[in-house]
């Protein structure tokens, strides 16, 4: 696997983040109350544990001409000469973002990139930082 550096952005945490994992943690919680034995506990609990692990394994880097998205903190590769447009969006579309509500759609001059007309979603912190560098690689970039 390559190692890649260069400027790192997580994923932002809003009000939404925070609904998703507390209605998971409560989730978890009824079963140790109900007396069922121990294995549903360490279901929901196993199941808390992947929903942590899942949004905090989501991050960005901008390394040079490579835009890099992490999910289970397997990275994928993107050309940002190959970006066409960066715009917010309130898509609820599933995608590598821990936002439902700061999130951007990328979208790439070639399909065959995303293997789909469908953008790619991000919530990165510092998004304005994140546009900025993006288009000092790639200034045709429409925003």
């Amino acid at each position: 696997m390559e190692k890649f550096r260069g400027t790192r952005y997580n994923s932002r945490w809003d009000g939404s983040t925070w609904f998703i994992l507390g209605l998971v943690a409560a989730c978890c919680i009824v079963p140790c109350f109900m007396d069922d034995g121990i294995w549903p506990t360490i279901i929901c609990l196993v199941m808390l544990a992947l929903v942590l692990v899942t949004f905090f394994s989501i991050y960005y880097r901008i390394d040079g001409d490579k835009f890099v998205v992490y999910t289970f903190f397997i990275p994928t590769a993107y050309p940002i000469d190959k970006i066409k447009e960066i715009k917010p969006t309130k898509s609820v579309l599933s995608s590598p973002a821990t936002s439902l509500s700061h999130r951007l759609a990328i979208t790439f001059t070639d399909r065959k990139i995303l293997k789909s007309y469908i953008p790619l979603i991000i919530s990165p912190v510092r998004q304005d930082e994140f546009i900025r560098q993006l288009l000092s690689v790639n200034p045709e970039i429409k925003h």
